[in-house]
């Protein structure tokens, strides 16, 4: 199922840049930490990285195997960093009190560790980019365990959680849509498209619905487990989505390093909104949002860390009170 849509622009100037103190640095993975810290990846200085937004002080901490490759990011709730070293092939863990890195080796060589997520219940897991392998790691134990995915050669990206501790990801390779149940340790499969997409997502909403991106269809959209039924929506014409995510009033935001913009989705009015970032031909690859309304951008040919306030923008509202012109050719 299919539903149209209007798009709106918005002014630059919505929009901080904060250039980093080491150019071509190429800054990727964003994310926020518990006590409003925001945390990134340096793919080419081989560093975790903090800005402190209320400061704008930025702290770079680098890590112990040279050229690791760190790839994603993420926070537990005690504020300890987690990270994927594609090259190390190996779990990093960093604690910011005492500056401290810990390395783990994953059993199965050239796992290619590439996704990462902690579960609500503390749990690490990780996806193997070119392994088959969905693997989880215990942080009390330092143990870890890995599960095979049934289909091969998927190139498994993105992971999420539901509310029922579910591990939702993406197979981009085989247009896959894939839940893991920890509690059965089941697999379940849904195919995208007969046709090639390379997909991507994966992000959870409150009512359970799973959220991704079809890329050669350019749709979103919103798969309901619990019927198995999916919605989708056109999106405008844009090149380049690197990744999207949700904010807390459950907008879906995309990245798209190509068309060098921010794309905010409303659910409840279908709306698109665009967002130019300042710097051209940026290239901003990752994003997250906060719990102050801000949504954080990484700018990878820039080496800047990006940030847009929400709270200068406002509803938009499903009578269309919002005032712009919608382009020629919008409905399909």
């Amino acid at each position: 199922m299919s539903a149209y849509h209007f798009t709106a622009w918005a002014g630059e100037n919505l929009i901080t840049e904060y250039p980093l103190s080491t150019p071509d640095s190429y800054p990727t993975s964003v994310t926020i930490a518990p006590d409003g810290m925001v945390w990134f990846l340096e793919f080419n200085t081989n560093k975790i990285v903090r800005f402190n937004p209320d400061t704008g002080e930025l702290s770079e901490f680098t890590i112990p195997s040279s050229k690791s490759d760190p790839l994603d990011i993420a926070i537990n709730n005690d504020g300890i960093v987690w990270f994927t070293e594609q090259d190390t092939n190996a779990l990093g863990r960093f604690d910011p009190a005492t500056k401290i890195f810990k390395e783990y080796l994953l059993p199965t060589v050239k796992t290619r560790p590439a996704s990462i997520l902690i579960a609500d219940n503390g749990k690490i897991w990780m996806l193997g980019w070119n392994s088959d392998l969905l693997i989880t790691f215990d942080p009390v134990t330092e143990k870890f365990k890995e599960h095979k995915i049934p289909s091969k050669s998927g190139n498994s990206y993105d992971l999420a959680e539901d509310g029922q501790g579910r591990i939702w990801f993406i197979q981009r390779a085989k247009n896959i849509l894939t839940m893991f149940d920890p509690s059965s340790e089941k697999f379940k499969e849904w195919k995208i498209s007969k046709h090639a997409q390379s997909p991507i997502g994966t992000i959870v909403d409150s009512k359970g619905f799973v959220w991704y991106l079809k890329m050669i269809d350019n749709e979103l959209v919103r798969f309901d487990p619990k019927t198995d039924q999916s919605k989708t929506f056109s999106l405008p014409e844009n090149k380049g989505t690197q990744e999207i995510a949700i904010d807390l009033n459950e907008n879906i935001w995309f990245v798209q390093s190509t068309d060098n913009r921010l794309l905010r989705f409303d659910p409840g009015t279908g709306i698109f909104q665009s967002f130019n970032v300042n710097t051209g031909k940026s290239k901003p690859n990752s994003i997250s949002a906060d719990l102050k309304g801000r949504i954080w951008f990484t700018e990878s040919k820039s080496s800047q860390l990006g940030m847009l306030d929400t709270t200068l923008i406002g509803k938009i509202e499903s009578s269309l009170k919002v005032k712009f012109k919608p382009p020629e050719g919008i409905f399909q």
